[in-house]
């Protein structure tokens, strides 16, 4: 064999290699997407059982979750959305990015609320984070709210804690490289009215929704993929309560 043919099988075999390896990589990327799944899939099970009409049992008590995870606060739904999940909460901002509902390492990780943030009560910022996966589950639709038609008719979020269901309304999206607007707390009202002033308008859609320094509020965050510091953040106001 020539050392041109040679050559050029070579070139072949390390092609053929690559590609052998993407096609793994995406097999097992696949494969992870799926068992993840399916795990949160068991757990909705077990919450809308709960949940059933005959039963009307509250978040609080919903004994089999807290048995699952100890951490368990809440849950968080979004119509037309993939976002349908137990949110939990830690002492810190990093183990649920690493680990699912069942505390089980797991790269599509877990919702779960800011570690400044109370669950006694609202503060004037809850913070919710969220992966933000290929296959659109966790946070990976809330992307669809940079869309202005989008929005427009999918303005609320139902986020429960505890023996509280909570509606929110989106008045503000938009992305940032900067993490200064994922506060949880304010000294005065003056520093309050002066965040929802800038982060309204930052928002990449046109909202009518106005909000002042009596409002609460809910802030979802997720990585946009394009660039490892830039997010997508969504912020919401409290509009009902319904509960204790």
């Amino acid at each position: 064999m020539s050392i041109k043919k040679g050559f050029l099988l070579l070139l072949i075999l390390l092609g053929l290699s690559g590609v052998g390896y993407s096609v793994v990589s995406i097999f097992n990327g696949m494969k992870g997407y799926y068992e993840s799944n399916k795990k949160y899939d068991a757990i909705r099970e077990i919450y809308y059982k709960q949940k059933a009409p005959a039963r009307q049992t509250s978040n609080l008590n919903n004994k089999e979750l807290i048995a699952l995870n100890d951490e368990y606060v809440g849950w968080i739904s979004i119509a037309d959305t993939r976002i349908d999940y137990p949110v939990v909460k830690t002492d810190n901002n990093d183990f649920y990015l690493t680990h699912n509902f069942n505390k089980e390492r797991d790269k599509t990780g877990s919702i779960f609320i800011d570690y400044r943030n109370s669950v006694d009560q609202l503060d004037k910022n809850t913070i919710l984070y969220g992966h933000n996966m290929k296959d659109k589950s966790m946070f990976g639709s809330l992307s669809k709210f940079t869309n202005q038609s989008f929005f427009e008719i999918h303005k609320n979020i139902s986020f429960e804690l505890f023996n509280n269901t909570y509606t929110w309304e989106i008045f503000s999206v938009y992305t940032d490289t900067d993490t200064k607007w994922l506060k949880t707390s304010f000294s005065t009202a003056e520093e309050f009215a002066k965040y929802i002033k800038i982060v309204s308008a930052q928002s990449l859609i046109k909202v009518p929704t106005e909000v002042d320094y009596e409002d609460t509020l809910l802030t979802l965050s997720t990585c946009t993929n394009v660039d490892e510091d830039e997010r997508i953040i969504i912020h919401a106001k409290l509009i009902e309560k319904e509960g204790e």
